[in-house]
């Protein structure tokens, strides 16, 4: 078993399971909020979460729920084909997906959402283009990380054609 950390999420890997579970940002904010404060930047940094700059401070302050329930969703919606499945969710606060192996920057350029973000010069494509983000279940390239709305409309696009 072994704990890793991303911006949003603790995660447990065990053999067979990535438990992934949502950190609050009780601290974060208050640093990045004077960050911001001398640069002018609050309003514009909170518009990129959302529109509504209550829902924006409610989502970055709960950014790892948020991210559960998306990855939970997109699952359920586009299912396994390209993405890691999420087996289980306990209230957005905890995901359990199966665990895959790593995966190679040539083993992410196999997957089939390469051709839609390849070229794209977005918040999403940088987060996402990246093999940490990926794994191998079986023979299967999957996407393992994908807790980011912007990818919606990506997997959309896809099943269309």
């Amino acid at each position: 078993m072994r704990l890793t950390y991303g911006c949003t999420r603790w995660v447990i890997l065990t053999n067979r399971y990535a438990i992934k579970i949502a950190r609050f940002r009780p601290f974060r904010p208050f640093i990045r909020l004077v960050t911001l404060l001398r640069s002018g930047g609050v309003e514009r940094n909170l518009k990129k979460h959302d529109e509504n700059l209550v829902k924006a401070v409610l989502k970055y302050l709960g950014a790892g729920i948020v991210a559960n329930r998306m990855e939970y969703r997109l699952y359920k919606k586009y299912g396994d084909e390209l993405l890691v499945p999420t087996l289980l969710t306990i209230g957005w606060l905890i995901n359990i997906q199966k665990r895959g192996e790593p995966s190679s920057e040539e083993d992410m350029r196999h997957h089939r959402l390469w051709p839609l973000l390849q070229g794209m010069e977005t918040p999403l494509a940088e987060d996402i283009l990246q093999p940490k983000q990926f794994c191998m279940i079986g023979t299967k390239v999957c996407l393992a990380d994908y807790g980011n709305a912007l990818l919606e409309p990506v997997l959309a696009a896809r099943e269309r054609k």
